[in-house]
């Protein structure tokens, strides 16, 4: 089943897979807020969340030990998500930088949530997603005395310097990354052209204006699953785990980064879509 998109359902793909068998699972479910993804019925939050529990549970039992799984969704679902998984969490926050989702009578939504979820000790490779240190750090505290405090720095107050560390500061859990909104990110979007029946990339969009085309329309940036992915990844090659594949996007990461995945999709035209740009 390895470096291929599936056509299946998610529970039946699932349940073709191993107890402990993947170390890292990305999961960009539909979020259950009326988008058109050709095979999705909108549910009510209750058979939403029933739903979403019996995936979790499968993909929880294939999860090694030692291994990560993310669930994307916007906070106010994943919150009630999020106290039906038995495993340990930390809540991540991506936060679009370069859009909002307009609401002209409430707060804007500038920020997706990422459920982090880890069973024992998983596998967390810091230096791999180091981040730039701020301007305000560089100028202020880099090179300066720290003086300690018990239970915080060093011990017995033992004063330290701040140093900067070569590759960047610790990673933070808001991930600052441009969404794929308007011309952003436009050479990492492809297209399925139903006229041609070929998939093309953005740069061939101009040559089709008059076709009937298919775009995923929540295809999530590729410099966001890289974080993810180099973040989880153990030494050895290791295997992702897509239960959502959608664009292809996820896969077409993890086969730059040199690991294995193993993907599911529903809808045929996604399916094509993804083996296409992976073929390429």
């Amino acid at each position: 089943m390895l470096n291929k998109i599936h056509r299946i359902d998610v529970l039946k793909g699932l349940k073709k897979l191993e107890d402990h068998s993947v170390d890292i699972i990305i999961a960009d479910p539909p979020y259950n807020i009326g988008k058109d993804f050709g095979v999705t019925i909108r549910k009510n939050l209750k058979e939403y969340l029933i739903w979403s529990e019996k995936w979790i549970q499968e993909s929880t039992r294939v999860l090694k030990p030692s291994g990560t799984m993310y669930i994307y969704g916007f906070s106010e679902i994943l919150a009630h998500l999020s106290v039906r998984i038995p495993l340990q969490k930390r809540w991540l926050i991506w936060h679009y930088t370069n859009k909002n989702i307009p609401s002209l009578n409430f707060w804007q939504r500038s920020h997706e949530s990422i459920i982090c979820c880890w069973k024992d000790s998983p596998h967390f490779n810091r230096d791999d997603v180091r981040e730039p240190y701020t301007a305000s750090f560089l100028n202020n505290a880099a090179g300066k005395v720290r003086k300690g405090t018990v239970g915080r720095y060093s011990k017995n107050g033992k004063e330290t310097i701040y140093n900067a560390h070569e590759q960047g500061a610790l990673p933070r859990d808001v991930l600052k990354v441009s969404a794929l909104a308007g011309g952003a990110g436009a050479s990492e979007r492809w297209f399925l052209c139903r006229d041609c029946d070929k998939v093309y990339d953005s740069k061939e969009l101009k040559n089709h204006l008059e076709h009937d085309v298919l775009k995923h329309p929540t295809q999530k940036p590729m410099e966001l699953t890289k974080r993810l992915i180099l973040s989880s990844k153990p030494s050895d090659k290791g295997v992702v785990l897509i239960p959502f594949a959608g664009s292809g996007s996820e896969c077409v990461v993890a086969q730059k980064l040199g690991i294995d995945f193993i993907a599911f999709e529903l809808n045929k035209e996604y399916v094509k879509l993804g083996r296409g740009i992976l073929n390429k």
